[in-house]
Order: structure tokens, then sequence, then C-alpha cells
């Protein structure tokens, strides 16, 4: 996928009853992208470190690459090609990883569990 900024990031599909549902609930999308069945919510690079995404979600490192896209025939028999339908009024294309994650768990029905811990961030405690 190509943001239309051209900004490089990951992404995290839902299913589209998942995906609609999350775009009332989330204070701000950012671009999502419809792919067959399933939405595609930009995040920033890494936004995977220290989350246990619910199998309800696939997360995509590196699914936005920047510049043009990229036609690859061979790529098109297999996945359906991304359409753009959401793109934030504000110039940002991520959506917030955490607001998402706390979103896509409670659809899940499963408690948000992370496992970055101060020191691992390089964070001093207390």
């Amino acid at each position: 996928m190509t943001t239309p900024d051209g900004l490089a990031g990951d992404a995290v599909g839902v299913s589209e009853d998942h995906g609609r549902r999350i775009m009332t609930s989330l204070p701000r999308a950012g671009a999502v992208f419809a792919a067959g069945r399933r939405w595609w919510w930009v995040v920033p690079s890494e936004s995977q470190v220290g989350l246990d995404w619910p199998p309800t979600a696939r997360y995509w490192a590196g699914a936005c690459l920047p510049g043009p896209a990229v036609r690859d025939s061979s790529a098109m028999t297999v996945r359906p090609v991304p359409q753009l339908i959401h793109w934030p009024e504000d110039a940002g294309p991520y959506t917030h990883p955490l607001l998402l994650y706390i979103a896509v768990c409670r659809l899940a029905g499963v408690s948000p569990v992370t496992s970055v811990s101060p020191l691992a961030t390089g964070l001093s405690p207390g």
C-alpha cells in the first residue's frame, strides 16, 4: 500500500464489520484502506512492539511504503488491490496505535496486554 502523502508505516487489518465499528469509536482515524473483506488501518512503523494483537487482527509490518504505488501483476491475482476508504482531515495518515489496539481488543472480547517494561524502553523506573 502507498499512502497519498508517501509516508512509510505499518498496518493493522480487521474485518470490515469491526472496521466500521472502530471507525465510529475512535476520536480520530488515520488512513484506512479496504482490501477484500478486510480494513487496514495505517499506524506508525513498529507499533506492534509490546502489544499482543488478538487473533481477529493482522499486523502487517512495512505495509505502507513511501513513493508511488507499484503495480505487480502477479500479486494482483493473489490479493485485492487496497482502496483508500478514509483519509483524515488533518494531514497525518496514522491512527493512534494504542487507541486502535484497545478498540480491537474490545471487539475481540479480550483484555489488552502489553509487554513493554520501563527498562526495555530505556525509561528509568520511578
